[in-house]
């Protein structure tokens, strides 16, 4: 960040220091060698290995999350946390009033066409991610699986979540990631929780929540 940025200004960009510092040593080390999760990813986005996220069977998650945020937070601001080139953004179509996406550096490249006054993508590792700024819904949609401490990242991440914010979690309905609901369902409240399945038999899980001691409050619903 320049001298000049106005103080006010956000700041978006990444902390390696969220990470413990065996964790710190360990992350050097892959990238030393190039066996890190970053460089794979970032080879892969640039080879085309994950286009297949557009696929139509991919599609469902993508809608159930953005009908979430036109529903519950209409207008308001949304933290895609692992976004790759902002597949789930483009189903919002309006929904949020401003959105910021964050991944590995290859996905963000495939997403710049898509910049706006109201829609920014920040290249940094969702583990080291760190901003200013406060956003009405956050949004883990496939990626939540790469917290490497699912709870410490996730209360991390409550901190960038306004006093009455949304966290919207997909998952595939794999039984290895039943482990992971009890432990999310255990400390937010769920709002909501859509199963789908596609027709290739693939099923995911998608949940509205909010963290204890939200300032939410839920529409009154019909009988």
């Amino acid at each position: 960040m320049s001298n000049d940025t106005p103080k006010s200004a956000p700041v978006v960009g990444t902390d390696t220091s969220a990470l413990p510092l065996a964790a710190r040593m360990a992350r050097g080390l892959r990238r030393a060698v190039g066996m890190d999760r970053e460089t794979r990813w970032n080879r892969e986005y640039a080879e085309g290995g994950w286009d297949w996220l557009r696929n139509l069977d991919e599609l469902a998650h993508h809608c159930v999350l953005a009908g979430y945020v036109s529903y519950l937070k209409p207008g308001g601001s949304v933290l895609d946390v692992g976004c790759g080139e902002g597949v789930f953004q483009e189903q919002l179509r309006g929904a949020e009033g401003r959105y910021l996406g964050v991944d590995f550096e290859e996905a963000v490249k495939k997403a710049q066409h898509k910049i706006t006054a109201t829609t920014h993508f920040a290249v940094a590792d969702m583990n080291e991610f760190t901003t200013t700024e406060k956003f009405d819904v956050i949004v883990f949609n496939e990626s939540i699986y790469y917290l490497h401490d699912l709870m410490a990242g996730l209360r991390r991440y409550e901190q960038f979540l306004t006093a009455d914010g949304v966290l919207l979690i997909s998952m595939h309905g794999k039984e290895r990631n039943d482990a992971l609901w009890a432990e999310i369902d255990a400390h937010y409240t769920v709002l909501d929780a859509v199963t789908m399945q596609n027709a290739r038999g693939i099923k995911w899980t998608t949940k509205a929540l909010v963290p204890p001691g939200s300032g939410f409050t839920l529409r009154p619903q019909a009988p």
